[in-house]
């Protein structure tokens, strides 16, 4: 445990009364209080790690190999000749039909639609607008652009340039001249030798007030009663409020709590070393008692019994596998007649029945 000294303090090793009278009551306290948590928390552990490994030995046993030969042995065959079945009976059956009916059927008749849609759009659309355009409309409108020009663009243009722009010149130089006169000069002299002098007066004015009134009032409270009031208050309030709690923190509730801390450490610690006492003594009962005669009994019992039972187990496998090898021949057989009969292309001979067989061997 660490030492912890004190300028000021009591007692041989620099602690405060204070401390050594607390020290022992909660330490005491805290190994009554937690020595049962302790134990407790040690149990479920042990108890969760043991639940842990039975319940993934179970799982593996007698969920996930089961499942798995399953799927090896019977779901994956069963599918994969289905699948061959299936495929088979949807290639002939749809795939090739609809091919022969795009290529030999579909594709022709569209081609000649599209021809015979572009040949009346040609000629019964196209070439009769290109004429109308070419022999009628474009004549015409080149002849009323002409007049157009010759008759209103020409002499609007004339009008604009020789009467219109001088005289609306000469007009605005009047106004401006006019404007100049009476207007601008009389607002600019009364703007620089009036309304400057009386903005310049007033701006000074209200800066004098101001500052009179407000700022000199202002800085004179501040400075007289706000700063002095405000000085003595925080001078009572540190010796009154927080120096009395600062001497009560650093006295009596830091060294209280450490205590505390020290003692729930100690404590748990000590609980420790008893629990696993405890757990030690618990689980050589429980090897004594249990795990020896359950051994006993299935090296003595069980294993005779399961070795036959696995061995059966292999030969029915066996069995299965080649069952599955006998569905997968008559498959082919079947896709081999499916495609004959559909194509009348002759059935292909298989050397030695299936695949893998010597020669010469019947695969039925």
């Amino acid at each position: 445990m660490r030492e912890r000294g004190d300028a000021d303090g009591y007692g041989g090793n620099g602690d405060g009364c204070l401390t050594v009278a607390v020290r022992m009551p909660a330490r005491i306290v805290a190994l009554v209080v937690v020595l049962p948590l302790r134990i407790a928390w040690d149990a479920l552990m042990a108890a969760g790690r043991a639940l842990d490994r039975a319940g993934g030995w179970l799982a593996r046993v007698l969920v996930v190999v089961p499942a798995v030969a399953l799927w090896r042995y019977a779901l994956a065959p069963v599918g994969r000749a289905v699948g061959w079945a299936v495929r088979g009976l949807v290639r002939y059956l749809v795939v090739l039909p609809a091919v022969a009916l795009w290529r030999y059927v579909l594709v022709p008749v569209g081609r000649a639609l599209v021809w015979l849609a572009h040949g009346l759009v040609r000629y019964v659309v196209v070439v009769p607008a290109v004429a109308l355009w070419r022999y009628v409309l474009a004549p015409v409108g080149r002849a009323v652009g002409w007049a157009v020009s010759v008759l209103v663009v020409l002499p609007a243009v004339a009008l604009w340039r020789y009467v219109l722009v001088p005289l609306g010149r000469a007009s605005g130089a009047g106004a401006l001249w006019v404007l100049r006169a009476l207007l601008v000069a009389p607002l600019a002299a009364l703007y620089r030798h009036v309304l400057v002098p009386v903005a310049a007066g007033a701006a000074w004015l209200a800066r004098w007030a101001v500052r009179a009134l407000v700022v000199l009032p202002a800085v004179a409270l501040w400075r007289y009663v706000l700063v002095p009031v405000a000085l003595g208050v925080a001078w009572l309030v540190r010796w009154v409020v927080v120096a009395p709690l600062l001497l009560l923190w650093r006295r009596v509730l830091v060294p209280v709590a450490r205590e505390v801390r020290d003692a729930v450490l100690v404590a748990w610690r000590v609980a420790g070393y008893v629990s696993r006492a405890v757990g030690r003594a618990l689980k050589w009962l429980v090897t004594v008692v249990l795990v020896v005669p359950a051994a006993w009994v299935w090296r003595a019992l069980v294993l005779p019994v399961w070795r036959p039972v696995r061995r059966a187990a292999a030969e029915a496998r066996r069995a299965v596998r080649d069952a599955l090898a006998a569905v997968r021949e008559t498959v082919r057989g079947v896709r081999a007649d499916l495609r004959t009969a559909l194509t009348g292309a002759p059935r292909p001979v298989e050397r030695g029945g299936r695949r893998g067989e010597p020669e010469g061997r019947n695969p039925q």
